[in-house]
């Protein structure tokens, strides 16, 4: 049944496409291959290769409506087993009505801050437009999503099932994400008092499974352009119920931009990042977002009792070719939250992880296609938790191939 309902997007676009005109086709093939290696033990590294074909599909449909579909064949192998995986990747009818936008299907959805959910959903959402800002409001289901995408590991048994390869024998407890549902109500104002950037969510999410576990967000961000500078500040305030127990937690987000004055474009940006740790007295909990986003390059870390100080350099070297380099240090705002991760935290009392240095070159060879090559490496030995951990070594290729 989870099968068949996994596909009922697509069909309900189908079933609406029958006044068809203006129809566009798209493919895109992506090819990765990537290696990490330990310092101590080199011989024992991890690589993965992997691509992704998508084709895509859009059309218009009479005056006012929009069809999108997208899907996504993958393959990977290296050092997990060999699997394909066939995903339905962004599927939705846009319509509007006057003022209002209307948009179901499989959609991308971000919160103001991109770190309590950031991903595709299954769902609704309506925008209305005014002169005095922008509303939105949306309802999305987790559960017909591919597990490794939707990357939802909110609860011990969903991260550990996050690891758990596809098996096409089980399908339905090895293909599907976490059940869980989720409404946000938003507003936003792109200009307000004539140059603030002010965007603001409310967000409800509530386990459809076994788990028992629901949480709510309360999200502001807000954009200061001063001068040849931009000033982000962001933060988010959570309940997150589980078990019979009700606890609050916290995350915050600050970014400081300057643009240099240079012909090709280049900025340096210092950012922090903050999310609250379990408390001494445990009145606070960790920070739990829907999904996790990858804190890091090489630690590729969740946004759970942890913070980071970064200050990156991205830039255009030529027309054709830009980079971006990246030191990030780590630190851990609990002792527990991560002790069952060695290659961060291991054992000590410590709360400096350690620090990442990372960088990027990005080549657009012709109009469709792009060469992305990154490489960097994690330093324990930077921090007091783990001072005697080894190393991470991590490299990626990636090449893009576009045909619109």
């Amino acid at each position: 049944m989870k099968k068949l309902l996994s596909l009922a997007p697509c069909a309900l676009f189908f079933f609406g496409a029958l006044s068809l005109y203006a129809v566009d086709f798209g493919l895109v093939y992506t090819q990765n291959a990537e290696v990490a290696v330990p310092s101590a033990d080199p011989e024992n590294a991890d690589y993965d290769i992997s691509g992704v074909l998508v084709p895509r599909f859009t059309a218009l449909i009479g005056e006012e409506g929009d069809l999108y579909i997208s899907a996504a064949l993958n393959y990977k192998t290296g050092s997990a087993p060999f699997a394909v995986i066939l995903e339905l990747s962004k599927a939705y009818y846009a319509f509007s009505l006057g003022d209002a936008d209307i948009r179901i299907g499989r959609m991308f959805y971000s919160d103001p801050l991109g770190l309590v959910a950031n991903n595709l959903f299954d769902g609704a959402q309506v925008s209305y437009i005014t002169r005095n800002g922008n509303f939105r409001a949306g309802a999305w289901y987790t559960g017909l999503l591919y597990r490794e995408r939707a990357e939802i590991t909110m609860t011990p048994n969903e991260l550990k099932s996050s690891f758990v390869e596809l098996d096409y024998n089980d399908f339905t407890n090895t293909y599907f994400a976490p059940p869980r549902v989720f409404a946000a109500l938003e507003y936003d104002h792109p200009s307000l008092a004539g140059f603030i950037g002010l965007k603001t969510s409310i967000i409800a999410q509530f386990d459809a499974g076994k788990e028992n576990l629901n949480s709510q967000y309360f999200t502001a961000a807000l954009s200061v352009p001063v001068k040849s500078c931009f000033l982000d500040l962001g933060g988010c305030f959570e309940l997150i119920e589980y078990k019979d127990e009700v606890k609050p937690a916290f995350a915050a987000d600050i970014g400081l931009t300057l643009v240099l004055p240079t012909m090709l474009e280049k900025h340096i940006r210092l950012s922090g990042r903050f999310s609250s740790g379990v408390s001494e007295d445990k009145s606070v909990g960790a920070f739990l977002p829907l999904t996790t986003v990858s804190q890091g390059e090489i630690v590729r870390a969740k946004l759970s009792a942890l913070s980071l100080l970064s200050l990156d350099f991205t830039g255009r070297l030529a027309e054709a070719l830009s980079a971006n380099t990246a030191l990030t240090w780590f630190f851990q705002n609990d002792l527990g939250t991560y002790r069952y991760y060695p290659v961060i935290a291991g054992d000590s009392k410590g709360f400096v992880l350690g620090a990442e240095i990372f960088g990027r070159l990005i080549w657009n060879i012709t109009t469709g296609i792009r060469l992305n090559f990154g490489t960097g490496v994690f330093l324990p030995a930077l921090g007091d938790a783990n001072p005697d951990g080894y190393a991470l070594w991590r490299a990626n290729v990636n090449l893009v191939f576009s045909i619109y």
